[in-house]
């Protein structure tokens, strides 16, 4: 995956306080990610898992974020690929 032509989508915090995100680029389409609030504190640095934390350590990470999901194998069926603390 090429980080220069890779966009992010805003993120959406779900009830469990997990960001869902999309991943996209010219020539392969949309990719849905998943990416818990555990992982975000721990590798984005958010200092809690308020909704303000999390979004703000997801702007903050985005470049960490685009490297793990170019390092994951990317799925033909659709389904939301969860990244970890390990993938960050």
């Amino acid at each position: 995956m090429d980080q220069l032509s890779t966009n992010l989508t805003a993120p959406i915090l779900s009830a469990d306080s997990t960001l869902f995100f999309s991943v996209y680029g010219f020539g392969w389409g949309y990719c849905a990610f998943a990416l818990p609030s555990r992982a975000v504190c721990e590798q984005l640095g958010a200092a809690d898992e308020t909704a303000k934390q999390l979004m703000l350590a997801f702007e903050l990470g985005k470049r960490k974020i685009l490297h793990a999901v170019g390092h994951k194998a990317l799925p033909r069926s659709g389904e939301r690929l969860t990244l970890s603390a390990g993938d960050l």
